[in-house]
């Protein structure tokens, strides 16, 4: 048995080896040939094609989903717009895949890109999303097909509520809040949604929607409210499209030129081909982008934690001539105290922090971003929920309804708090809520002296709510309006630094996240990563809005 067991390891190992291996030469042979095969030679027209944008990490050269870094894409579309060689840009709405937020990040860039440039989009099916990334061009073109069409829709919201069939398991779910607008994980505890969550989703669909309405009417000259909401955009033909004047007509790829023939690249080669100016700046600004949940554990994919901020700012130790940082949070929040551990590491810097928000800076996210000086989100980042929700479960019944006897003993007080197996008693509650308050209340101070609010004016806008970028600078959440460029130039300006090099600190990719990211996307599943989820409900307090992923 210890001689299968010996061999066995040793299999693993040496498949483990063989894997690092190939990666290695994957990623030198596709070096090599980028800096031989592509150039920009002759080439005139540039198709823009990328596909989810990454925050933080290197970026497999290996990955499937050929997923791009986010501030490589913001330079490469910087350097294009004083590329006078490049004439035309194509946007192929249906390879392009970008948040809202993204949207915002190259909104600017186009503008001076629409300067001297053409610029056509052409797409399939649009819907609000890729009408949006449409929008980005001068004409607007339908595939010419009679399959090309429109759907435009209102907004709706619908999540299953599950409290009625974990009772009849015998299974309840604990949730207590500090704010009354803190709604995570009520579809475990109720039976339906809460006043308190459908007025914040319902506030932040409807300025969604409204965005996108004034969108249109700013590009378009048209006003769609009512063939939205009547249903007449969904399926559209592109006779009706270009009867409304949304788009410009109907063509094929050739004939607006996405043939790729000698004059014509897709993005990602532009990226690798163009020349990237060399920085002799001696000053330096650093970026370090802070993305996903806030957590102690380490072996979730995109987890902010103590640990890996810490790394990521020793880095921050061999940089010359540091002058600033600017930390780019897309975070929908976590444990609590890992958030403060993390406000209290960077409070120690002596260098000004600025702080960018992603698609979500939220709860643990938004505690984060009180160490900076001067905030900074698009109008679509969602933000805020300043609030603390604990959520686990109970299976006192179900134990009972399979006539499971629990034996043991105890001495003292206590012992019902986050065990699963234990009705929770009313002094154990009142002791978590206790805790509870004392997080919250170290979570407003934070903010409080951060935002320079009174404790009066913060309950208003606190209490667990979630706002958007746009509402969040009318509420004194965030102190600006603008892109990830924005907020370095703001930092770059009140250092009056009359030139800069940029610093990105990227986190570390193992051997397993790598070959985890060669597997095919769907085995990734929303399913798994919830019954995930519940399980933790069992064992820690989590601090996690939920229902932000869901916007």
């Amino acid at each position: 048995m210890v001689i299968l067991y010996a061999l066995l390891q040793a299999v693993i190992i040496s498949i483990v080896i063989i894997i690092a291996i190939c990666i290695l030469i994957l990623l030198v042979k596709r070096k090599f040939k980028n800096k031989d095969v592509i150039s920009l030679k002759g080439v005139k027209t540039v198709v823009f094609n990328i596909g989810e944008l990454v925050e933080d990490y290197m970026v497999s050269a290996v990955s499937i989903n050929k997923a791009l870094s986010h501030d490589v894409v913001l330079k490469a579309l910087e350097n294009l717009v004083d590329d006078k060689k490049i004439e035309k840009i194509i946007i192929d709405v249906d390879e392009v895949d970008l948040s809202r937020v993204h949207i915002e990040e190259i909104k600017e860039i186009f503008k001076k890109l629409s300067a001297n440039k053409e610029i056509i989009a052409i797409g399939t099916t649009f819907d609000e999303y890729s009408y949006q990334i449409a929008l980005l061009a001068n004409k607007i073109y339908m595939l010419n097909t009679k399959q090309s069409c429109l759907y435009f829709r209102g907004y709706e919201y619908k999540e299953p509520y599950f409290k009625n069939v974990l009772a009849t398991l015998g299974v309840t779910v604990n949730t207590l809040h500090i704010g009354d607008y803190k709604v995570a994980g009520e579809s475990f505890s109720h039976d339906k949604m809460t006043e308190e969550k459908k007025e914040s989703l319902m506030n932040i669909k409807e300025t969604l929607f409204q965005n996108f309405i004034n969108l249109v009417k700013e590009k378009r000259k048209i006003d769609i409210t009512n063939e939205i909401l009547s249903g007449d955009l969904i399926f559209a033909n592109s006779e009706k499209a270009k009867e409304l004047g949304l788009i410009d007509g109907v063509s094929t790829y050739e004939e607006i030129g996405v043939d790729y023939d000698e004059d014509t690249v897709d993005f990602g080669e532009y990226i690798s081909a163009y020349k990237r100016k060399k920085n002799k700046s001696k000053n330096t600004i650093a970026v370090i982008n802070l993305e996903g949940e806030i957590d102690t554990r380490e072996s979730r994919e995109s987890v902010i934690n103590y640990d890996n901020v810490v790394e990521k700012l020793e880095a921050l130790e061999d940089i010359k001539n540091l002058k600033g940082l600017v930390l780019r949070i897309n975070s929908p929040g976590g444990s609590a105290l890992e958030s403060e551990k993390i406000y209290q590491k960077l409070k120690k810097l002596e260098i000004p922090i600025y702080i960018s928000m992603g698609d979500l800076c939220a709860s643990g996210g938004y505690y984060i971003a009180t160490v900076g000086k001067k905030l900074f989100a698009t109008p679509v980042t969602l933000t805020g929920s300043i609030g603390v929700v604990i959520l686990y479960p109970e299976f006192t019944e179900t134990i009972n309804k399979l006539k499971v006897n629990m034996e043991g003993f105890s001495k003292g007080k206590g012992f019902d708090i986050f065990d699963v197996f234990s009705k929770l008693s009313e002094e154990s509650k009142e002791k978590i809520i206790y805790s509870m308050n004392e997080v919250y209340s170290e979570f407003k101070e934070h903010v409080m002296q951060a935002r320079n609010i009174s404790e009066e004016d913060l309950e208003k806008i606190a209490g667990g709510r979630v706002w958007l970028g746009s509402q969040a600078k009318e509420n004194g959440l965030v102190d600006e309006l603008g892109t990830l460029n924005d907020c370095i130039d703001s930092l770059a300006k009140e250092l009056e630094l009359k030139d800069f090099k940029l610093a990105y600190i990227r986190g570390r990719q193992s051997i397993a996240e790598i070959v985890s990211a060669m597997k095919p996307q769907f085995i990734k599943s929303d399913i798994v990563e919830k019954m995930e989820m519940l399980k933790s409900y069992s064992n820690k307090i989590l601090y996690y809005d939920e229902s932000l992923e869901n916007l």
